[in-house]
């Protein structure tokens, strides 16, 4: 048997194991992206968007804030790599409001890094750190230390319902 039928064999046997492995959500599950914005530099070179001045985007129940908003996109079908959102970033998903100087939208793994003082509140409770990473179908964030290494964080307990 040559080496190319071993490694052929090889990959062959190992597709239907990887498979799984990946992410079951996709953003073909998701919804269209609107934005608006003043102004729209493209770039198909580039394969970027730009939208500068008061840019909002929103995707199903996520909106992302920003005085400039940079889309990057690849292939024929334009598909969203990856969205960065620059000065004054507000984000909201339901009752969570992360706010930041900069944020980047991961697309395809659901996922949000802020930096520039970035907090996230959820009602009355809220955390601060140098960076917080808002995983958005896991509703969860992981959040590294500011000033001094540390991170600032508030829960409120919520009061016990009576019968």
């Amino acid at each position: 048997m040559t080496m190319n039928k071993i490694v052929f064999i090889f990959i062959f046997l190992m597709l239907p194991l990887s498979a799984p492995a990946a992410p079951e959500f996709s953003s073909e599950n998701r919804g269209p992206v609107e934005v608006t914005s003043d102004r729209l530099e493209v770039d198909d070179l580039a394969q970027t968007l730009v939208f500068i001045g008061n840019a909002v985007a929103t995707q199903d129940d996520v909106t992302i804030h920003g005085n400039r908003l940079t889309v990057k996109y690849t292939g024929e079908k334009r598909e969203i790599e990856q969205v960065v959102a620059e000065g004054s970033v507000r984000i909201l998903q339901g009752t969570r409001v992360a706010v930041g100087e900069r944020a980047v939208l991961y697309h395809l793994e659901e996922r949000i890094v802020l930096t520039g003082s970035p907090e996230v509140r959820d009602g009355d409770n809220f955390v601060k750190g140098q960076e917080i990473t808002v995983y958005l179908n896991d509703k969860r964030s992981v959040v590294t230390g500011g000033a001094g290494g540390r991170v600032n964080a508030v829960f409120t307990p919520k009061a016990e319902e009576k019968p």
